[in-house]
């Protein structure tokens, strides 16, 4: 079961990272034309998608050499030590945006949370709750991830429609496409 679940969950980042991409090609812009916050989303998605797919399948490589019990606490210490970082990382690239979005100034107090518990549990704890929080944490990551995509999707979406394309503004018999 832990294999089959690890690997739906690397499954599951790989999609989110790859849709990702078709997101980021739907606007046809190249990179300097996204806005810092556009590029910072971007990263942000893919950075919390590949850790995600990361620490879905780093389990699966040190069951073989170090059994289940060492596998999962070496990947518990691994893993609560990128979330450390990687809130770290956040928290700086962020930290310069004047108005902050509550989920931006929540996430680094619930990186840190998490990032500690994964340490605190990884070195403590037993076997179950170390797997249990392992599987917690890379749902989180999934979540994350996956809000991400979709804000990034109606982002794009909506930068697309001008006020006078859409079908609430258009008046009876008037088409949408552009006089020739």
């Amino acid at each position: 079961m832990t294999a089959d679940t690890l690997t739906a969950f690397a499954g599951i980042a790989i999609a989110i990272t790859g849709f990702s991409g078709v997101v980021v090609a739907l606007p046809g812009k190249t990179s300097e034309k996204f806005t810092e916050l556009e590029r910072l989303n971007f990263r942000i998605l893919l950075q919390v998608s590949s850790l995600a797919l990361f620490f879905s399948l780093f389990p699966l490589v040190l069951f073989p050499a170090f059994g289940t019990d060492l596998g999962w606490q070496i990947a518990m210490l691994v893993y609560g030590v990128s979330h450390l970082v990687d809130t770290a990382y956040f928290s700086l690239k962020t930290s310069h945006v004047i108005t902050r979005s509550a989920t931006q100034r929540l996430a680094p107090i619930i990186g840190v949370a998490i990032a500690i518990s994964q340490l605190a549990v990884g070195a403590l704890g037993p076997t179950q709750i170390i797997e249990s929080l392992y599987f917690f944490t890379l749902l989180w990551h999934l979540a994350v991830a996956g809000m991400g995509f979709v804000k990034s999707v109606f982002a794009s979406r909506d930068k697309d429609e001008t006020p006078g394309d859409t079908a609430e503004n258009v008046q009876p018999n008037q088409s949408l496409e552009p006089d020739a």
